[in-house]
């Protein structure tokens, strides 16, 4: 019978499974087996330095004579052998370095076997041909663990490995090759073999003194038990040479040192070099290594002048001193160039390579620096105040990557419309500024014709083409302002004046501008909004089939009491940007939906379109607004056209692609405007539950001019595609007859225009029924009404 526990497992009385084992990974068990043999190294090289403090010199224990001595250094560099041998990568230092203590430690057991029965070997013995083999060995190690750690050896890093080198080099000549010699003695072959170990270490701490100026960071420990094996090495084989003159301390030394030395070297390409801190800021180079070389060599010198000093020393004295000469020219240069470079990367762009904001502001203090506002004529200064218009839907489409490709084609195109003392700038973003010093307002308004002309060249993204505008505010100094941010802000204010307008630029006005304050502006439009200053006209949509009008257009108007009917080009920008698109949308649906209910009352059986923004598609409430507001009027859901734009659904395809799909679940037709004038294509559409395709007016308006030919094309193409994938197809724009004509031709569903109706305030519609009529006579009996004043929908 089983039971549960608190955890609610059940557990049987019987039987009751043992727990499972964890088992170390066989990484973690190599780690621990490795520090346990070294561990067990250091103790035996522990009671081995004991023995050797402790015991007569004749007189150590077995376990710590000259055959264990030399298997444990030989155990040693099998270690370190198989380092090399393990790694897939980075072999050469622990293969080279380990392949040099193999041949210190075969050179000790092979003195162990010609030191049998009390016999003295001749110099050079086997034993030195073994132990000089160490050298060249591990130079190359050196020098291949520095080339690892430096991956760019450059000219002041070698000046300063080569500093320390000589420096050291100038100390070990002055202090030990004169005792050298006189110790040497005997055959020439002898004293040869004598004085290659001094210089074999004095060129091994050379490099050790020239690479610490060079390693450093992750790799630093490792580098750190290297030299102090090198050091203990040198160590023993300055006590094995002055073994004579330190009697016991130098038979201690020169016995301790050797093994000692093979475990740290050993024991050093086992270290893992700590993880690379990738947002670290590098460290600059130490001086201190050759600091200290430098006063060692100035030493040698000052002490070659009171007393006798070898010319060798002397000379690597000197070589210091040159070395450091050149380092210090080298310094004085990089720094003047570090000097420039950085100076010139404060005032340039990093992305575009032009001026930047805080050259931009050095120019503009300089200039009204030297302003005298005292003389009849004073310098003029143009500021022109460049936004690109739609860049972010570049970045949303192509990619950031595109964007920048596009900032960085700016200058270029930019610099061919100016003058060569003419100066452009990247404010940041997409946003330029350009200055033209003596330039008066015409020559400003030129230039920002040049430049609106230069920028309708698409520009070339890779295997793709995109196409800017921008809209440019022109300030001028000092008709306009007198300081840098007064000029910035005139210049802003006109930029947004044009931007709202839909004109490419314009000129600072103080009468026009004075009232462009954005929170005067965002004050007034809370007012609009509270007082019901916001009213719709309505546009009618014409069946190309029928020749009946079937729906209407609500297109927003702002009744400002200073400034008559405002267009929604001049306030909806500033409105998305407050964030009152959102009350906006919900006047405009609450107005828009009562409208269409009362023509359905009255007998006119006509759908209503309602644009909406990017913010309002993005709105989790959007399709729950809808619903209760064609409840509360009792309007079937396919009476509602909510009409987006291409860019609005870019911004954010898939939650877009989402609300859409809710509107057609319910009932809501969902058009796409303005189609062609975005960067989508009808590729999209297939993943969009889109209904109706609303062309673009640019395409229409182009139909039927000589050179319309592509657009009739692309329109002929749109229409076929569009009906293929089960949508209604609607061209706005439409101004004249012959333009109804050939859409009709075409297949195009429903027309809207100037030429069909304008846009009025729905008092003043008048709805005039259409008697049927063939497909092929339609547009005629339409044009006939509008050619006698009585359009499809006219004014009553």
């Amino acid at each position: 019978m089983a039971r549960v526990d608190v955890e609610g497992r059940h557990r049987s009385h019987s039987r009751a499974r043992p727990a499972k084992r964890e088992h170390l990974p066989r990484r973690t068990w190599g780690r621990l087996l490795l520090c346990s043999v070294y561990g067990l190294m250091g103790i035996y090289l522990t009671g081995y330095l004991t023995s050797l403090i402790v015991l007569p010199e004749d007189q150590l224990w077995p376990m710590f004579n000259d055959w264990a001595v030399g298997g444990f250094e030989v155990a040693g560099a099998l270690l370190c052998l198989a380092r090399g041998l393990r790694r897939r990568t980075g072999r050469a230092v622990p293969v080279t370095l380990g392949l040099a203590l193999l041949m210190w430690a075969a050179g000790d057991l092979v003195l162990t076997v010609e030191s049998r029965g009390g016999r003295i070997p001749a110099t050079p013995s086997y034993a030195d041909i073994c132990w000089l083999a160490f050298f060249p060995f591990c130079y190359v190690a050196l020098v291949l663990f520095v080339r690892g750690e430096v991956r760019k050896l450059t000219t002041p890093s070698w000046l300063d490995g080569a500093v320390a080198g000589a420096g050291a080099a100038a100390v070990c000549a002055a202090f030990a090759f004169h005792s050298i010699h006189s110790l040497a003695g005997g055959s020439g072959a002898a004293t040869a073999t004598n004085v290659a170990y001094p210089i074999g270490d004095v060129i091994l701490l050379c490099l050790i003194a020239g690479g610490s100026t060079m390693v450093a960071g992750r790799r630093l420990a490792p580098w750190i038990l290297i030299a102090a094996g090198i050091f203990i090495n040198v160590v023993g084989d300055t006590a094995n040479l002055f073994d004579s003159h330190l009697g016991e301390t130098g038979f201690v030394l020169d016995a301790i040192a050797w093994p000692a030395s093979i475990l740290a070297l050993s024991m050093a390409v086992w270290i893992r070099p700590r993880p690379s801190d990738p947002f670290a800021t590098p460290k600059a180079p130490t001086f201190v290594i050759p600091g200290i070389s430098t006063l060692a060599a100035l030493a040698v010198l000052l002490v070659g002048n009171l007393r006798h000093t070898s010319r060798i020393a002397l000379l690597l004295a000197t070589v210091t001193l040159l070395l450091v000469g050149m380092r210090l020219m080298l310094s004085i240069r990089g720094m003047n160039a570090l000097s420039q470079q950085r100076r010139k990367q404060a005032l340039t762009d990093e992305l575009t390579g032009l001026a930047n904001r805080r050259c931009l502001s050095a120019v503009l203090d300089a200039f009204f620096d030297e302003l005298d506002l005292t003389e009849p004529e004073p310098r003029q200064l143009a500021f022109l105040f460049i936004d690109l218009d739609h860049f972010k839907e570049i970045n949303d489409t192509f990619g950031h990557p595109a964007g920048d490709q596009l900032l960085r084609q700016m200058g270029p195109r930019l610099s061919t419309c100016l003058r060569a003392d003419d100066l452009l700038v990247r404010l940041g973003g997409d946003e330029f500024v350009v200055l033209l010093l003596d330039g008066d307002a015409t020559f400003a308004t030129t230039v920002a014709q040049r430049i609106s002309d230069a920028l309708a060249e698409p520009f070339e993204l890779d295997a793709m083409k995109a196409t800017v505008s921008a809209s440019i505010g022109i300030a001028l100094a000092p008709t306009d302002a007198t300081d840098s941010a007064g000029l910035l802000w005139c210049a802003d204010i006109a930029m947004y004046r044009a931007k709202l307008g839909g004109v490419p630029f314009a000129v600072h006005q103080p009468d026009l501008d004075r009232g462009g304050n954005r929170l005067l502006l965002l004050e007034e439009l809370r007012t609009a909004i509270e007082c019901r200053q916001l009213v719709l006209h309505y546009q009618p949509q014409l069946d190309l089939r029928t020749g009946a009008v079937v729906a209407a257009e609500a297109l927003l108007r702002w009744a400002h009491p200073a400034h008559g009917l405002v267009p929604p080009l001049e306030f909806l920008p500033f409105a998305e940007e407050a964030g009152l698109m959102r009350a906006i949308t919900r006047l405009v649906l609450r107005e828009a939906i009562a409208q269409c209910a009362t023509w359905r009352r009255e007998g006119k059986l006509l759908n209503i379109a309602v644009n909406i923004s990017a913010t309002n598609l993005l709105d989790p409430h959007l399709t729950y607004l809808v619903r209760e507001l064609l409840d509360i009027h009792g309007l079937p859901p396919e009476a509602l056209v909510l009409e987006i734009t291409e860019t609005s659904v870019i911004s954010d395809f898939e939650h877009s692609a989402r609300v859409i799909q809710e509107l057609r679940d319910f009932g809501v037709v969902v058009s796409v405007d303005d189609f062609g004038a975005g960067f989508t294509s009808l590729a999209h559409l297939s993943s969009l539950a889109v209904k109706e395709l609303k062309l673009d007016r640019a395409f229409i308006s182009r139909l039927t001019d000589a050179d319309g030919t592509r657009d009739l094309n692309l329109v002929r193409a749109t229409i076929e595609l569009g009906h293929s994938l089960g949508l209604r197809i609607v061209a706005e724009g439409i101004e004249d007859l012959a333009t109804l004509e050939l859409l009709s031709e075409l297949g195009c569903d429903i027309g809207q225009g100037y030429f069909i109706g304008v846009p009025k305030p729905a008092e003043h519609l008048a709805f005039r029924p259409q008697p049927a009529a063939p497909a092929d006579r339609i547009p005629h009996q339409v044009v006939g009404h509008a050619v006698a004043g009585q359009p499809a929908a006219s004014c009553g």
